[in-house]
């Protein structure tokens, strides 16, 4: 049973912000009909909005639980997104199905990190991408939003460094890691890390 804090929290609009979503997207090169998966479903806007902006693409979304899916409030792309119930740790799929895998202000309090990036490589096609947006190891909020996350989310969360997510990435099997912040935010909250099977 969610926390109170946790069920406010997943009624919030912004809980996943489709500006860090665009952002990766605008590095990236996906084929026509890519099959993208996103690990972490929270209410589902993240999702919705690549599959407004991938038109051609089936997006798949999985989240431990669906208890904070809000279907009936998104707004997605012709084809809507498939929404799974399962753990990032073990993902029910074939490997090497899917051309891009996102990982959006979630990774951060999930178990067993190098696993939910085994999981991520094994099912990224040859080439595919993974992309990971989060807080920022480095920046001077790390202690209070890892602190507050604690008290109200999850005792797992941990704010990763560059170096922590570049050893992770390297042990899965995956190459080309590179960081990117937004323009002008160069010491940022947030930053996203790329990498390719």
């Amino acid at each position: 049973m969610p926390s109170l804090f946790k069920r406010f929290f997943a009624r919030l609009p912004m809980a996943r912000s489709s500006r860090a979503y665009e952002f990766a997207l605008e590095r990236i090169a996906l084929p026509e009909n890519a099959r993208v998966l996103e690990i972490g479903a929270g209410q589902g806007y993240g999702a919705a909005y690549l599959s407004r902006s991938l038109p051609d693409a089936q997006v798949f979304s999985v989240d431990v639980t669906t208890e904070c899916l809000k279907p009936e409030r998104l707004e997605p792309g012709p084809r809507p997104p498939i929404f799974i119930q399962a753990s990032a740790t073990d993902l029910p799929l074939a490997g090497g199905c899917m051309d891009a895998v996102f990982v959006v202000m979630t990774f951060h309090c999930l178990p067993q990190p190098q696993r939910v990036v085994q999981e991520a490589a094994r099912v990224l096609k040859p080439g595919g991408f993974f992309i990971l947006a989060d807080v920022n190891g480095r920046h001077w909020m790390k202690r209070p939003f890892e602190i507050v996350e604690h008290l109200f989310i999850s005792p797992l969360t941990h704010a990763y460094t560059v170096e922590e997510l570049a050893g992770l990435i390297d042990r899965a099997g995956l190459t080309d890691f590179r960081v990117a912040r937004r323009p002008g935010k160069g010491r940022g909250f947030m930053m996203w890390a790329f990498a390719r099977k």
